[in-house]
């Protein structure tokens, strides 16, 4: 009987066994095919055409980051101790801006001006060339200098009119020029009024961070083929996205269960915003949400004191890493890092001041990391940018770039275009976030925002206030709330003390809302709604 006993037990043990390794093996085949959901969806934009294209969000930003690697291929290679990020410049016929040149070199498109009075970049009547107004044209396109084409003529320049983009050349040639003749003018090689013959193209760094990405994406350049680089480092960046995304969603289904983890997931699925960001090689968009990722397990795994440590080393790390890759958004992305621990400290002071100074001391740590994280970047940025004062390097800093785009500037030192946005006042730019021209999330216009705010807010003032009534002491409405305003902050900080930057960006800066206050507009009246379903089941149930 004993050994039946222990065979039976053995069995049962065995099958329990093999059910948690299902359970747990569906897990992860779970969370993979979410990690290659996203992915698919930020490589290629699937489910959004409508609100924005990739190609014109692109153009401008990722020249910065495609730059550096164009400029080495092209034998021009920028200095390895200094920015990592510039644009690239040489004769094109790209004139859609001032910096898309870059990205057109990388793919091959410096078609030149044909209309009325241009064919090819020639004009028509011999004597008149069209180029892309750039730095490169701007600096060596001057009269005395002069042009070989590939058929062995000359033509010196005696004139340059810069107007639209276009970079229009009067030349002496002593004949009339046309492509069929002459040949194509991306052959053509210049030189100065002595004959020594210019640089083929010219590196400007990008002198407002360290671009650590452009960095990267240099060295990998070298390791990919170089006509499908890009493409490999959209898949790459999108897939990082992706991974931190469903890292997020793990540690939220985790602290809060599957309906919360679910709204979010919805959102990092849906929303054009984020959509948008994920692969850009510039704003590489996982860096925004990796610090997030560690001050949110930070908050889940509290008690232990060896996950606490190594959040705190995450967060450090991953701030720097934000950082070496650009300050835009970067009081977001520090709040990002406290936002649960905010609603954590909030709702302890409210039902259990015991648990308060433990949290607060969490708070604490991580706010210090992020700190220091970020102090970090800005001292090697310093020591790049005045090549190796520090001390210096952080006053051009503070002048040139933070008064810029954030509070202090006097708009007389600045150009005209961007006095408004100093001037403004952090009021007026904040009603500017406030009205959507977009969807929220995919099926979710963005004129709902407005409403939703009211609801979310009311629903979770009447829940309170039914709990207090009841006598209940149920803390997840209350948490809710201070998990609500502790989103909004995280979201308003840019708009606030970023308030140059976001009068002029609102194209690109309503992507702060979705660290994590979209997310609960949508998320609190879904619940407080299934909360009243559950009742009346329940009440269904009792009457029966």
């Amino acid at each position: 009987m004993l050994r039946v006993q222990k065979s039976v037990d053995m069995e049962k043990l065995n099958s329990l066994i093999k059910k948690k390794r299902m359970r747990e093996s569906l897990y992860v085949c779970v969370l993979l095919s979410m990690v290659l959901l996203l992915t698919w969806t930020y490589f290629s934009n699937p489910f959004d055409k409508k609100n924005y294209n990739f190609n014109n969000f692109e153009a401008v930003s990722e020249a910065l980051a495609i730059g550096p690697f164009v400029a080495e291929r092209s034998g021009i290679s920028p200095l390895d101790e200094g920015y990592g990020l510039g644009y690239y410049h040489e004769n094109t016929g790209d004139t859609t801006s001032y910096w898309t040149d870059t990205l057109s070199l990388y793919r091959g498109e410096t078609a030149y001006l044909s209309n009325e009075d241009f064919l090819d970049g020639y004009g028509l009547r011999g004597d008149l060339l069209a180029f892309s107004a750039n730095l490169y044209t701007d600096t060596y396109y001057i009269p005395g200098n002069y042009f070989l084409f590939s058929d062995g003529s000359k033509a010196v320049i005696t004139k340059v009119e810069r107007k639209d983009n276009i970079c229009y050349t009067t030349v002496n040639a002593g004949m009339k020029l046309d492509r069929e003749k002459n040949g194509s003018l991306s052959e053509i090689k210049l030189f100065d009024a002595s004959g020594k013959e210019l640089p083929k193209g010219i590196f400007s760094e990008y002198p407002s961070q360290i671009g650590l990405q452009g960095r990267a994406f240099r060295i990998l350049a070298r390791v990919f083929p170089y006509e499908s680089a890009v493409t490999w480092f959209h898949l790459l960046t999108a897939a990082a996205m992706a991974l931190v995304a469903v890292v997020i969603l793990f540690l939220l289904n985790r602290k809060f269960g599957i309906g919360m983890a679910v709204v979010w997931g919805a959102v990092f699925l849906l929303s054009p915003w984020i959509v948008q960001f994920a692969r850009n090689l510039y704003w590489v968009e996982f860096t925004w949400f990796l610090p997030m990722s560690f001050g949110l397990l930070c908050s889940v795994y509290a008690d232990n004191k060896k996950i606490v440590g190594i959040s705190c080393i995450g967060v450090f790390l991953s701030v720097f890493l934000k950082s070496a890759c650009g300050y835009e958004y970067i009081t977001t992305v520090m709040m990002g890092t406290i936002l649960f621990l905010m609603a954590d400290a909030g709702t302890a002071l409210l039902t259990d001041k015991k648990e308060f100074p433990e949290i607060f001391k969490r708070i604490l740590l991580v706010g210090i990391a992020a700190l220091l994280g970020f102090l970090a970047a800005v001292c090697i940025h310093a020591y790049i940018r005045a090549d190796g004062d520090i001390w210096r390097g952080l006053c051009s800093i503070y002048e040139k770039n933070v008064l810029e785009r954030t509070w202090g500037g006097n708009p007389e030192d600045f150009p005209e275009s961007e006095r408004a946005s100093l001037e403004a006042s952090a009021l007026t730019v904040l009603k500017l976030y406030f009205h959507f021209d977009t969807s929220l999330i995919m099926g979710i216009s963005g004129k709902l925002f407005g409403g939703l705010c009211i609801l979310s807010v009311l629903a979770l003032f009447c829940g309170i206030w039914k709990d207090k009534i009841r006598g209940k002491k149920d803390k997840s409405t209350l948490y809710m709330f201070f998990l609500l305003f502790s989103a909004f902050l995280t979201s308003v900080s840019w708009f606030v003390l970023g308030k140059a930057h976001s009068y002029i960006h609102t194209h690109m800066n309503f992507v702060m809302w979705y660290f994590g206050f979209i997310q609960l507009l949508i998320y609190i009246p879904l619940r407080m709604l299934w909360i009243k379903l559950k009742g009346y089941i329940l009440r269904k149930k009792r009457k029966r």
